[in-house]
């Protein structure tokens, strides 16, 4: 009989280990939930991180919605991994400006509160604005720049 050590040191030995136990026993962080909507923590919004597919070009992404609107495409948002937007026909950008939104994707891709998503901005339309009441006559071009 070897030790568990031995058992790892072999080099014949196991690439993963497979452990079941009560569900009861794992912290909810732990559960895998991918693929999934689940309670954000903040009230009534929901998450649904989804994993990378390489084959695609697919970036892990999160979901964000109301409960009464996670089958509404058009009412909710998501973000990739890197920060940009991962459905950008459907995104809803009155409700990606939302600080308490940004907060849960942020959380729901492990990204620092302080990383900066893809957001709905309103200074295109402020601009536009601007010319036609300073009949300047040119349309404004907003250039949004990511610092890493």
């Amino acid at each position: 009989m070897k030790t568990f050590k031995e058992f790892l040191a072999d080099e014949y030995g196991v690439d993963y280990f497979i452990i079941e136990m009560p569900v009861e026993l794992v912290s909810e962080e732990a559960l895998i939930n991918e693929g999934q909507w689940v309670q954000s923590g903040k009230k009534d919004w929901m998450q649904r991180v989804d994993a990378e597919n390489p084959s695609i070009k697919q970036q892990r992404h999160v979901h964000v919605a109301r409960s009464k609107h996670t089958s509404s495409k058009h009412k909710q948002v998501s973000w990739n991994q890197d920060g940009t937007k991962h459905d950008a026909g459907s995104f809803n950008s009155k409700i990606g400006s939302l600080n308490v939104v940004q907060t849960i994707a942020c959380q729901a891709l492990g990204l620092s509160h302080t990383a900066k998503l893809d957001e709905a901005t309103r200074a295109g339309n402020i601009l536009v604005q601007l010319n036609e009441s300073q009949n300047i006559g040119i349309t404004p071009v907003l250039f949004k720049l990511r610092l890493a």
